[in-house]
């Protein structure tokens, strides 16, 4: 018994050691995960918000303020805000429209990320405000300067 000790020795500490390095290999790869979905790409989750009206919902705070100071027939300087509750929600998209002639643009902000919807040509400007929230993007507010 006492001449196989060495070896069951060898085999036990070579096991520990791969057990180690398979244990690092494993740390370092979902800490590198967990950087890439704490950067996860804004454009990735805009997509995803303009294509599944279930995830827009889990991403939308409400009740959404939507301010809006666009053109109006009674006082061209009125500014006013509403309160859009879940229930009245209506499923948007934020993709680029070619027959529309709509860009969308992204701004990152210091406290999260703006989505300027901009028509050429056609009077429409309504920005989308993203924030985190954890770690994940919330639509907080709408403003609609569209005339």
């Amino acid at each position: 018994m006492s001449k196989y000790l060495p070896l069951i020795s060898i085999l036990f500490l070579t096991s520990c050691m791969n057990s180690r390095k398979d244990s690092i290999s494993e740390s370092v790869a979902n800490n590198k995960q967990g950087v890439e979905s704490a950067e996860c790409s804004f454009s990735d989750f805009v997509k995803k918000f303009s294509e599944n009206s279930v995830f827009q919902k889990k991403h939308v705070k409400f009740p959404l303020e939507i301010i809006s100071d666009g053109y109006c027939f009674v006082d061209s300087d009125s500014v006013s805000i509403s309160f859009v509750k879940e229930s009245e929600w209506k499923f948007i998209t934020l993709k680029d429209s070619i027959i529309e002639n709509i860009k969308y643009i992204h701004k990152v902000d210091t406290t999260g990320y703006i989505v300027t919807q901009w028509g050429e040509d056609t009077g429409i400007l309504i920005i989308y405000d993203f924030e985190k929230s954890g770690k994940m993007w919330i639509l907080t507010r709408i403003e609609d300067h569209s005339n």
